[in-house]
């Protein structure tokens, strides 16, 4: 059985699943270079985030976390839409309900907007 690792934690912030990704394989490829094999845990984990790096790569969901801190939204709130990229003013509006203040529609679809330059359709391409 692995070794148990006393951890301190340094700081507390939200992250996007995303951002998430990055510094889990940042993780994981350390933990293959020093000890050969990784925590099933960690590989299913990197599986599962990796997911949501195809919708949104890291970089980007840096970015637009700084674009959106613009609109002076929660940073839960800020993360949900990292997350799921919504598409339609409805899905962003389900997003923005734990503001405190009501978010006009002319805002919101300039949110709305802004996702969409940084998101990945996930519609796939059709060869006419």
């Amino acid at each position: 059985m692995a070794e148990e690792l006393e951890i301190e934690v340094l700081n507390e912030e939200h992250l996007s699943n995303s951002e998430a990704y990055k510094i889990v394989k940042d993780i994981v490829n350390r933990i293959q270079r020093h000890e050969g094999s990784v925590p099933l845990l960690l590989v299913k984990t990197l599986s599962y985030l990796s997911k949501f790096a195809e919708k949104i790569p890291p970089e980007k969901a840096i970015s637009l976390r700084k674009a959106l801190r613009k609109y002076g939204l929660k940073e839960e709130t800020i993360v949900m839409i990292i997350n799921v990229c919504p598409k339609t003013l409805d899905e962003l509006r389900t997003l923005l309900e734990i503001e405190e203040k009501v978010i006009d529609t002319e805002t919101a679809s300039e949110i709305l907007e802004l996702v969409k330059t940084y998101c990945h359709s996930d519609e796939a391409p059709t060869n006419k």
